[in-house]
């Protein structure tokens, strides 16, 4: 029975070793797929680096012009110059920025076991095709405002077809990938460690292992060709092929891990043996390829592949002689690690010798000695070979196995140290009444040079406003006071008595009919003194964020509407997508998430937020310093509203002189040292970063450099 039990295992053990080796090569291409298609955020990072390949960037560009003269046919005459701007605009961090995006939206839809099509819309593209054109400010008012670059993928043809199901059934099992690399690893143990001459089936095992990863290797661009042949349309292989590249690529580095393995396998226990091995397999390989084969069948197997690996390396000169140097690589891998081995008996043979004298009188231990120089080879070894297979399975569970994913920006909010920092561990220079700004015509009692969207062009990146119900007659806005749950005394407080009665008397002046609805409006506490639809400030901020996809900003509004109205305008903006959906308790999102999330900008309100989840009490979340100093003396960093536990900490800076702010006052106390040295005095008193720098006329002094300082960079303009 021992005998019978010994032969069934010789002969089972070649099958168990190639299964188990297809199985482990099988597990990994669904591991690898598993990290690279099957996920979402990856696979719109791996969708946007198909754009750095010129094949696939060229055909997105020609898409964006064709779209564009579609809904504009009199552009047609300025096609090459479309063209030229879409290529500056698909190579941009903010096209790319959307792309993946996009790409991650179709991403559900591609594994929905029930849709038919695959739609791909990259939004706010008109925006970045004006701004590519602006030197060219008649071209790009022609451009349509309801450009999108839309994709629309319906998979047609039996193998079109099949590949979209066999991806789908591979998403669903997509957590079998272990059980395959776990069973094929357990049939490749067996298949070497059942036979009697173990050491010949460890070679054989792991040339095996070796063979079928080199196969693998060679896989990715086999199937890139057989897709792009079998494609109908001729212009679309070239773009096939650049996406396939973009996925696959990784693929072959970690087939030559796996074929590393294999190749430490075989040399450990070629180290046992004779040289003669690796000779005696390329002879025979090269004696069957020569001589006939002794069945037709055989013949026509040799027939067939000597035919197509001539017409291969006819064909394809660079790719096989990229392919002979893989292999040329791997045995000379497998030599030297042989050769490594081989250094381990001669220095435990002469420790065993010295031993030995050592012990001269005890000659009864020399055998035991042998033993050992035996057994310390074979532990050397095999902790060497455990070592580097372990190195490898590591290597394959890192980041840095798989192609670096384009870097859509290098910096957070100007810089790359403050990508890995959490929102309350960034210091954001941020403007006091942002909305009240000198710029806009006819607004009185300005407390900034520029207005909200000027101001983020500038570095400012915390913006507080307040929000008011208008409607718009005679040219001006007319303040609902109806609406306004505050008194007089408030309003008087909060903008003056003179600043009340300029806006009584021009208020007393707005007669006639309404010339617009009631709507939100941007101002500081009557609208007649000055406004700007909250709506057009709202789609200005949403623009930047599109041009600017490393930027993360902080909304304070003291709001005198209902929260569904705000929430309202954020959406009817298209600036909702961007918001922070998250939670405002520790720990925060770093910067880095925040952007890989879309979720860029953090919004509070002061009065009424229910209602609305990515609305924020701002006095829950924020903790401050009092606000109504008359004169620099009286500065302090006591706390105010938020008490002194809310995890956000805002240093409120500005000489209040209501109803006139005075830039001259500004240009005291947002000088740099003196604001850098009030931020850290409070931040020392009160035991918090500051999180929010608001100062008035932020446009002087040094707001964002004291910022950049407190974050521990150097200042803008500072070298670096």
């Amino acid at each position: 029975m021992a005998r019978t039990g010994q032969r069934f295992w010789e002969r089972a053990a070649p099958p168990f070793r190639v299964v188990g080796a297809v199985l482990l090569a099988a597990g990994t291409i669904h591991l690898y797929a598993d990290r690279v298609i099957f996920d979402g955020p990856t696979f719109g990072a791996r969708a946007a680096l198909s754009l750095g390949d010129p094949r696939v960037a060229g055909y997105a560009a020609e898409r964006i012009a064709d779209e564009t003269i579609a809904q504009r046919r009199d552009l047609m005459a300025y096609r090459p110059l479309l063209v030229g701007t879409a290529r500056a605009i698909v190579s941009s961090e903010a096209f790319r920025a959307g792309f993946r995006r996009a790409a991650q939206g179709a991403h559900a839809a591609l594994f929905s076991e029930r849709a038919e099509r695959v739609a791909l819309s990259v939004p706010d593209l008109s925006l970045l095709v004006r701004s590519a054109l602006a030197h060219d400010p008649a071209l790009a008012a022609r451009i349509p405002a309801s450009l999108r670059a839309d994709v629309t993928m319906v998979p047609s043809g039996r193998f079109a077809r099949a590949l979209v199901r066999f991806v789908r059934l591979g998403h669903r099992f997509r957590r079998n990938a272990v059980l395959a690399i776990g069973g094929g690893a357990l049939l490749l143990l067996l298949g070497i460690a059942m036979p009697r001459e173990r050491r010949k089936s460890l070679l054989r095992g792991g040339a095996t292992l070796a063979s079928v990863a080199l196969v693998l290797f060679f896989l990715p661009p086999l199937a890139r060709t057989a897709i792009t042949v079998s494609m109908a349309n001729a212009a679309l292989r070239p773009v096939a092929a650049g996406i396939w590249d973009a996925f696959a690529g990784g693929l072959r580095l970690w087939a030559l891990v796996l074929a590393g393995m294999g190749v430490v396998l075989a040399s450990a226990a070629s180290s046992f043996g004779s040289h003669v091995e690796i000779e005696e397999v390329a002879r025979r390989v090269w004696t069957r390829l020569r001589q006939p084969a002794g069945t037709w069948r055989g013949e026509i197997v040799r027939a067939t592949l000597l035919t197509g690996l001539g017409l291969f390396a006819a064909l394809r000169p660079a790719a096989t002689l990229y392919g002979l140097t893989v292999i040329a690589g791997a045995l000379l891998a497998f030599e030297g690690l042989r050769e490594l081995f081989m250094l381990v008996p001669p220095r435990v043979k002469e420790a065993a010798r010295h031993a030995e004298e050592a012990l001269a009188e005890v000659r009864e231990k020399a055998d035991a000695w042998e033993g050992t120089r035996i057994w310390v080879h074979y532990a050397i070894v095999g902790l060497v070979s455990v070592s580097l297979i372990a190195a490898a399975i590591f290597f394959m569970r890192s980041p840095a196995a798989l192609p670096q994913a384009p870097a859509l920006t290098d910096a957070c909010n100007g810089d790359r140290a403050l990508c890995d920092r959490r929102l309350d561990e960034v210091v954001f220079p941020g403007a006091h009444n942002s909305m009240s700004a000198a710029e806009f015509d006819g607004w009185m009692f300005p407390n900034q040079e520029f207005g909200s969207v000027s101001l983020l062009g500038h570095g400012i990146r915390a913006l507080l406003f307040d929000v008011h119900y208008g409607t718009p007659i005679a040219g001006r806005v007319k303040t609902d006071l109806q609406d306004e749950k505050v008194s007089s005394a408030k309003f008087e407080k909060a903008v003056g008595k003179e600043a009340v009665d300029a806006a009584m008397r021009i208020r007393d002046r707005l007669t006639g009919p309404p010339s617009g609805p009631r709507a939100a409006y941007l101002c500081h506490g009557f609208c007649e003194l000055g406004s700007v639809p909250l709506a057009t400030m709202l789609e200005e901020v949403r623009d930047f964020l599109v041009q600017n996809p490393g930027e993360v900003l902080v909304f304070v509004i003291e709001d005198y509407a209902t929260p569904a109205d705000v929430a309202a305008a954020f959406r009817e903006s298209g600036l909702e997508r961007f918001v922070y959906r998250g939670g405002v308790t520790a720990p925060w999102p770093t910067l880095r998430e925040l952007i890989d999330s879309d979720q860029r900008l953090v919004v509070f309100g002061e009065n009424d937020t229910r209602g609305v989840p990515w609305y924020h009490p701002a006095f829950e979340t924020i903790q401050e310093t009092p606000y109504t100093f008359h004169t620099t003396e009286e500065f302090s960093c006591r706390p105010n509203r938020g008490g002194t536990t809310a995890p956000l900490f805002q240093i409120n800076h500005w000489i209040e002189t209501t109803p006139t702010p005075k830039p001259s006052n500004a240009a005291i106390v947002n000088a740099h040292d003196f604001l850098l040295a009030r931020a850290r005095q409070c931040q020392k008193e009160r035991g918090r970063l500051p999180n929010i720098l608001a100062v008035d006329f932020a446009m002087t002094g040094d707001v964002v450099g004291v910022a950049a300082e407190l974050n521990g960079l150097a200042p803008p303009g500072a070298s670096r």
